[in-house]
């Protein structure tokens, strides 16, 4: 019964004063080739990096270090870093868990969490990301500010009603935000692992127009700008940016 033509669900809430987006989904990539790879802190980098709001990413040791600013083009003194640490929670034959927690981010934020659970169906893979923060007045003004402004209109996946033509109308606010964070994140797990087998010098290349892809199946939510636009400007910071980190 899902609304987005695959097996895929998307949730958000605030818990504590935590607030928090998930996505539940099948992945059409076999389990061992996901966990195969995502208990390496750097192969979280190549898939962060196709967000479009991050500048750059970086793995040192147990940490990776995510740049995020603008959706247009920025260099990385202009970018805030956030230092996640890493950490191979649970990993089983038949069950993976990694996350990712950095304690304090811009504007006073604190309390970041990236977790990934996987394990097989089949030849398939069910994952659940989750992404959340723990928002402060600081942001909490920001945010506002922006929804009042840019933001205005920007919707999440959360269906709260619907119009008289029956259209749906979708969740906004800071739900809005995190849902759409979360599922930028599954979609770049997706588009990452579709292209894993890809010839190294192409795989920068396809990996964005994959993503590109997924995208623009959501329009409404996660189109920012075609997606030649979106390619030129990864591949940019990709080139200026991620490259020399």
């Amino acid at each position: 019964a899902s609304p987005f033509h695959r097996p895929l669900a998307v949730d958000s809430g605030e818990t504590a004063g935590v607030m928090h987006g998930q996505v539940h989904g099948v992945l059409a990539h076999p389990f061992p080739a996901l966990a195969r790879r995502m208990t390496q802190p750097a192969a979280w980098c190549d898939v962060i990096v196709l967000h479009i709001n991050v500048k750059g990413c970086a793995a040192r040791g147990d940490a990776v270090t995510v740049w995020s600013g603008r959706k247009a083009y920025e260099s990385l003194d202009r970018a805030y870093a956030l230092r996640y640490g890493f950490r191979v929670a649970t990993q089983r034959p038949d069950y993976l868990r990694i996350e990712l927690a950095a304690d304090s981010g811009p504007l006073g934020t604190r309390d970041y969490a990236l977790v990934l659970e996987a394990t097989p169906i089949g030849e398939r893979t069910f994952v659940a990301l989750r992404y959340a923060f723990r928002p402060s007045v600081g942001s909490r003004l920001a945010t506002a500010g922006y929804l009042a402004t840019a933001g205005n209109g920007k919707a999440g996946f959360t269906v709260v009603g619907r119009r008289a033509d029956g259209t749906p109308e979708w969740i906004g606010g800071v739900r809005g935000i995190v849902e759409r964070n979360a599922m930028r994140n599954f979609l770049a797990l997706d588009a990452w692992l579709e292209t894993r087998d890809a010839p190294a010098g192409d795989r920068p290349r396809q990996r964005l127009q994959r993503m590109a892809a997924l995208t623009e199946r959501y329009p409404t939510q996660l189109v920012e700008m075609p997606a030649a636009e979106y390619v030129a400007l990864k591949e940019r910071e990709w080139r200026e940016n991620v490259a020399g980190i």
